[in-house]
């Protein structure tokens, strides 16, 4: 399993949430600075599960998140937006993430969220392995 932390480079909230997300892992977070870096990783994942936090700071990122959220298809998310305006609310639920938030929340809800996506992917990946097995 692998988390991607999507941020805008001058994001000053991803150093937080990097300190939170060591507590609760021993994963090391792959960062990716813009999209088509992203688009690209998620390509070229053959198997395996992947999760993502978006850490947005703009309506461009949101808008452009969703203008390709086909790169987004089978694939499990967390959103945090720059603020609690409605329209990006809106824009962002339209992309239905796993969790939704804004930077004004305590990252620790983020990561309590993340931890059970991590727990439930690790648990799912123990019953492919042992019905290999059986086989």
């Amino acid at each position: 399993m692998e988390i991607i932390i999507y941020t805008n480079i001058g994001n000053t909230q991803k150093d937080t949430l990097l300190k939170k997300f060591s507590k609760i892992s021993n994963l090391t977070p792959v960062m990716v600075f813009d999209f088509k870096s992203l688009f690209h990783l998620l390509q070229s994942k053959i198997s395996g599960q992947v999760i993502i936090v978006f850490l947005i700071s703009s309506d461009k990122e949101l808008e452009y998140l969703d203008s390709n959220r086909d790169y987004l298809s089978n694939t499990r998310y967390i959103i945090i937006l720059p603020n609690n305006e409605k329209t990006m609310i809106s824009k962002a639920l339209s992309l239905y993430p796993r969790y939704l938030a804004h930077t004004n929340y305590e990252i620790k809800d983020v990561c309590a969220v993340l931890n059970k996506m991590i727990q439930y992917n690790a648990r799912k990946e123990n019953r492919i392995l042992k019905a290999q097995k059986r086989k």
